[in-house]
């Protein structure tokens, strides 16, 4: 990988970017090719720059020989309708790119040639993200709409399962139109999708650890009524994201979630009966 800062954002290069960088040169396809890693960089820039408008914490961007990935960290227990924002961000940025290369035409500064593969390029793009695969926006965007109805554990399992089939999909339909580059995409979706199977307990705690320390920010307070001989495990899977909860534990009493938390990320209660909390 090949990495620098901008803007205190780390920039990472795939090193088969800079194959595919060589390959365009030998073929004579380096301005197409160049042009489409600039509209996917700006692609990448409208999630950092709406990231960072909300507060988020953004780490890296990552430029691939078929795309990019900009890492936030602040991700996981916000508020659903912001991951929203934040993933239409990227392909907003690519229909304002659209507009400005009919502009360019329009005013004879393109040629309708140039114009049309600008314009092409980024719609493709655009609508290749808005596959509801994780972690393509689409994917990003399901997930924020399940975790409206749905516990985040729930929500995130249930999208990561969607998207490892339609990448697998995406597989099979490309080995029986012999389409390589789409192949390689799908190979590459279906690992990450496999990886985020493998990760999850990861990533569920990081979904725990961030509640716990964005408390005092949560206004909105979700009520949840529980057993008292369920599990402090158990009960953590029933948490939603972007909510503060107040946890009703039948004929008990009234448990904070950051009681809860607290109990589960530091005391290592995780079997203890949550009525045993109060």
């Amino acid at each position: 990988m090949s990495r620098g800062g901008w803007f205190d954002i780390r920039i990472r290069i795939h090193l088969l970017f800079w194959a595919v960088m060589g390959l365009s040169v030998v073929t004579g396809h380096f301005l197409e090719v160049i042009t489409l890693f600039v509209i996917v960089l700006i692609h990448e820039m409208g999630h950092v720059a709406m990231a960072r408008e909300l507060g988020w914490t953004v780490t890296e961007v990552q430029l691939l020989p078929f795309g990019g990935v900009a890492t936030m960290e602040d991700s996981y227990a916000t508020d659903p309708l912001d991951e929203i924002v934040v993933a239409l961000a990227g392909p907003f940025l690519n229909v304002v790119m659209m507009a400005i290369s009919y502009l360019f035409w329009y005013g004879n500064v393109w040629s309708e040639e140039w114009a049309r593969f600008f314009l092409v390029s980024n719609a493709t793009i655009a609508l290749f993200n808005l596959l509801p695969i994780w972690p393509l926006d689409g994917g990003r965007i399901l997930q924020a709409m399940l975790c409206w109805v749905l516990p985040y554990r729930s929500a995130a399992i249930l999208s990561m399962t969607g998207s490892t089939l339609l990448a697998g999909i995406l597989v099979g339909f490309s080995c029986l139109d012999v389409k390589v580059n789409v192949l390689v995409i799908g190979i590459y979706l279906l690992t990450v999708n496999i990886q985020s199977f493998m990760r999850f307990p990861y990533h569920f705690f990081r979904f725990l650890m961030e509640k716990y320390v964005r408390q005092p920010d949560e206004h909105a307070v979700h009520a949840l009524r529980v057993q008292p001989q369920e599990t402090v495990l158990s009960v953590s899977h029933k948490l939603r994201r972007g909510y503060s909860h107040l946890l009703y534990v039948q004929g008990t009493g009234l448990l904070p979630e950051e009681r809860l938390l607290h109990a589960l990320l530091f005391e290592q209660k995780h079997d203890a009966k949550v009525g045993t909390l109060l």
